[in-house]
Order: C-alpha cells, then structure tokens, then sequence
C-alpha cells in the first residue's frame, strides 16, 4: 500500500473529554472561558501540521442527570463560530471546523456566517453539519421535546441545500470595480436563488461574495440510516465513532451512499474517533490510564453509557445487556459501539463488567509507537482515511500528541512535515472546488444544486 499522509484533526473540549481529568493535579483546562487557552490549542494543532482543529458545539447543558452535573466540567463550551474566529486570529495554515446545528438555526444566518468566516481565515474553514443531540436543545429553543429523526434529518438535507444555493448567489468574477465606467460589480452574475421547499422559504441572495473555497468544508457524523445518507450525499470530511471491522462496514456503506449519488467516493473522507492516552511507555500510559479512571465517579460512568442505551435501571448487572433494540433515539454510534464490546477473553460482558470497564469510544492507552501503530492498522485495513482526535484532557493530551505522536508519524511517512503549497482546507485535502451551480457553464454542463 501506498505510504500517505493521514488526515487527522483534532478536537478539543471544556474540561476535556475524559470526564475526571479535570481533577488531575497541575490541570491546565479548567479556565474554560480564558479565550488564550482556545488560541493556545488552534496553535499547538497548526504547530504539530494537523489538517484541522475542529469544534465540538451543543445549545444546552451536556446530556447527563442534573444531580451528576456538579462532578463534570462539561458545564459550557465556547460557541464554536466565535471560537472558529478566535482561531483564525492566531493561525496561518491549519483548517478549522466549526459545528453548527440545522434544528435551531437559519439557512441564510449560517450560510452569512460560514461565508464570512471562510473570508476571515482565507479559506481554511469547514463546518459540521448536525441536527440536534439532546431534548435539553429543544426546550431552550420553545419546543417540549425533539424531533424526529428522521425529520430532523429530512429538514437538515434541505437546509444545506439551501445554504449551498445562498453561498452560489455570487459568480467568483461577479465584482468587476471598473472605476472609469462606474460598474462595481455584473448584475448577469448575481443570482437569487428564491428557494421555496417543503421546511424553508428562503430568497437570497446572499449579501456576501461567494466563499475563498465555494464551500466551505462540509462535515457530518451521520451513525443512523437517515444520518448515513445525509453524510454519504453532502459531507466532504465524515466522523464515526467506530473501529476496526464495524469501522469499515460504515466506510463502504457511506461511499455507496456517496456514488449512489453521484458523488466520486475517494471525495469522502471518513475519519474515526481517535482518544489517545500518551506516555513514554506503554505502562506509564496505563498507569496514567488507570488514575484518570479512578478519579471518574462511577455514576459518571453509567451516565455516559445511558447516551447509548438509555434508562439502563431494569438491567441486571450479572447478566449480558438485553437484546438490541433496532432503533434508538440515543446515539446511534455508542449502542453499536456498547454492543460490540468484548472482554480480553473475547467474551460479551455482562452489564456490571460493562460498567467497569468499558473504557469509552476510540480509546487508545500506549507510548507513541503503540498509538501510531494502532493509526496506520486502521487505515491499512481500510477502516477510516484518518482521524479526529478527542483529548482526554486539554491541552495536556494534545500537547502530547504533537510532541511525541506527531513525529513519529512524520518519521513514517504518515504526516506531513511543513503545509506545502495548498493555501485552503479543500486543497489540502485534495477536494475540487464546486462549481457555481448558478453559473452559465454549470447550467450549460445540467449541473443541479446538490
């Protein structure tokens, strides 16, 4: 196989992702609303020449009972367009990843916002596309419950499409600022796309010249059916939380989905769910394990499993889980991952050993040589084209990762060790530009909005 760069980004959040390592002593990512942390991790991320730094956003409080709360520093995150912005003021090269939510946002708000941002970073921004993740969103936005799926999912299609068509308004030569003639820009290359569609009645057009890269980006962790095909069908970048056979299956079904629709499959980068546990050894890396897990409440650990299989009070905790359901309302990723989990002797678990050692999505606990080791298995066996990686605490682990991980890689061969020439996020991922799809060469060619 041919030796290339994995594509990595990394993503950061408030406290970290491992809910004790807040408790670590000398932690450094407790002063979650000091913006020179934030810059701090943009920096370290473009320092170790990842793709990307990518953020995480919801518009509530985490998931999680209320009376566990207080042992979480999951109690807020920035709003990830202004750290998008903060990280642009202090980056050259890396991309960024900002999340924003379809359910509770406007088509032509996020299209003017992703469009100014792109401008701001000369062309290195991305955004995630998501729906809704918890009924706690809902019910700060007037609503008493979430909705269904696949009606948030069916919503979320149109509104990318719409949002697509907003960022087309502007051909890339409408301004033409012929001073003699007094004609700043050419009225045949604007267009109103006037969208009228089953959830939205946008007008357009948009008050800002087509983006740096025509689009921004486009990123999504799609793990239900209706998830999976918006993420086969619109995202460049797509994020699951599975490994290894269930991380391939999910990879082939996404470029099916993908050519299904017209799309080129090697476009779609599917990147999986990387949280890495860093030392110089692999028992210290254990050791440093082990200590995070026992600071962890075990509460805590319940609470988070719940994401997946939800009210888990009937479960026995002798037994192995119950039958899987077909469905769920939860996450879609975490019950399969929950599922598919095994004992060292190869055995399904019951509840209680669930409970204790489940050691949480992507979790990887060695020295650098058994992290990249473990990358490279992952890519060679056609499981993912690359990685987002979670640290389990910030900016510790990233910190880590780029310092002890990150060459390790560049000495393999797997990572690039300057930028290169490519300017934008697309060309460094080696994504086409899209055409206008108002443009008279994309009419002339049947280009459709997609």
């Amino acid at each position: 196989m041919e030796n290339k760069h994995i594509t990595i980004c990394a993503m950061p959040h408030a406290g970290g992702w491992h809910q004790a390592s807040w408790r670590r002593k000398g932690a450094k990512g407790n002063d979650i609303w000091n913006p020179e942390l934030w810059k701090g991790i943009a920096r370290t991320a473009e320092r170790g020449m990842l793709d990307a730094v990518f953020f995480a956003d919801n518009s509530a409080l985490w998931g999680m009972p209320e009376h566990l709360r207080k042992y979480t520093a999951k109690v807020g995150g920035w709003d990830a367009i202004i750290a998008a912005a903060m990280a642009a003021s202090v980056t050259e090269r890396i991309g960024i990843v900002a999340t924003a939510q379809t359910e509770y946002q406007q088509p032509y708000i996020l299209a003017r916002q992703m469009a100014c941002l792109d401008y701001l970073s000369g062309g290195r921004i991305g955004w995630n596309i998501v729906t809704s993740a918890f009924p706690l969103e809902a019910q700060n936005h007037g609503m008493e419950a979430m909705t269904d799926k696949d009606l948030r999912y069916a919503k979320a299609a149109e509104f990318v499409e719409v949002v697509k068509s907003l960022w087309d308004s502007w051909e890339d030569d409408a301004y033409v600022i012929d001073q003699e003639s007094g004609i700043f820009f050419d009225p045949d290359k604007l267009h109103t796309p006037d969208h009228q569609g089953q959830f939205y009645s946008v007008r357009g057009p948009l008050n800002i010249m087509r983006p740096p890269q025509g689009y921004p980006v486009l990123a999504q962790a799609g793990a239900s059916g209706p998830g999976k095909v918006l993420a086969g069908t619109v995202a460049d970048l797509v994020f699951t939380n599975a490994s290894g056979e269930a991380a391939a299956a999910y990879r082939k079904d996404i470029h099916a989905i993908a050519a299904e629709a017209g799309r080129e499959p090697s476009d779609v980068k599917v990147l999986a769910m990387l949280c890495p546990v860093i030392a110089p050894t692999d028992e210290e890396a254990q050791e440093k394990w082990v200590e995070l897990q026992r600071m962890l409440p075990p509460e805590l650990q319940r609470s988070f499993i719940e994401l997946g299989l939800g009210d888990t009070s009937g479960f026995s905790l002798d037994e192995p889980l119950p039958e899987k359901p077909a469905s769920t309302s939860h996450s879609q990723g975490l019950l399969d991952a929950l599922y598919n989990f095994r004992m060292p002797d190869g055995r399904k678990p019951t509840f209680g050993e669930l409970l204790e050692n489940y050691p949480g999505l992507g979790t990887v606990v060695g020295s650098p040589t058994t992290i990249a080791d473990y990358m490279e298995n992952e890519i060679e066996s056609g499981a993912c084209d690359g990685f987002v990686v979670l640290m389990q605490g910030v900016p510790e682990e990233l910190e880590d990762f780029v310092n002890f991980v990150v060459p390790e890689l560049q000495k393999r061969g797997r990572l690039r060790t300057s930028y290169g020439e490519e300017m934008t996020f697309r060309e460094r991922l080696g994504l086409p530009r899209p055409e206008n799809q108002f443009s008279k060469k994309a009419v002339t060619q049947g280009a459709m909005p997609a």
